[in-house]
């Protein structure tokens, strides 16, 4: 097991974990120490937001040629720094990431197509403990099922009438 230290703020101790082994990064604030724990890949997934965009009247064929610049994506509330969520994810959630758009489809005679082009992305799953001395266990879960998602290519949708 790996588990990297992270501290910010006031100074705190990292007290060992009994019930969790999956556990990458923790952070100390000002108030509390909290980690993230269970991290597990999502997969991957297609933006819901178009980036490019081709349409037109067949005998055609529609093409779509550009490069993008774009970043992570994270839940909201998640209570970590974004070091901290970098240190557990394995990536810099902090930076863009530039995609090249690339891509064509043969639109038949008579009818309409349309060519979409959307953010392809790859995530991790995770959930947020707290350090909470006194109580049984001490780590308490504050947040569960939070997500970042980076981008890694393109996704393409088709349609016609």
């Amino acid at each position: 097991m790996s588990m990297t230290l992270i501290a910010v703020g006031a100074s705190a101790e990292a007290a060992p974990s009994t019930k969790n082994t999956n556990v990458a990064s923790a952070e100390a604030t000002t108030s509390s120490l909290k980690r993230m724990i269970n991290i597990r890949s999502t997969g991957t997934k297609c933006g819901k937001t178009v980036i490019a965009e081709a349409s037109g009247r067949g005998r055609m064929t529609l093409r779509i040629d550009e490069t993008r610049s774009t970043g992570s994506v994270l839940s909201k509330n998640i209570e970590l720094s974004k070091g901290a969520i970098s240190a557990g994810v394995g990536w810099d959630v902090t930076k863009s990431r530039s995609i090249t758009v690339s891509g064509s489809k043969e639109v038949p005679p008579g009818k309409y197509g349309t060519l979409k082009a959307y953010v392809k992305y790859t995530g991790k799953k995770f959930d947020v403990e707290e350090f909470r001395h006194g109580i049984p266990d001490d780590w308490v879960t504050i947040r569960k099922n939070k997500t970042a998602y980076r981008p890694i290519g393109v996704c393409f949708k088709y349609s016609e009438r």
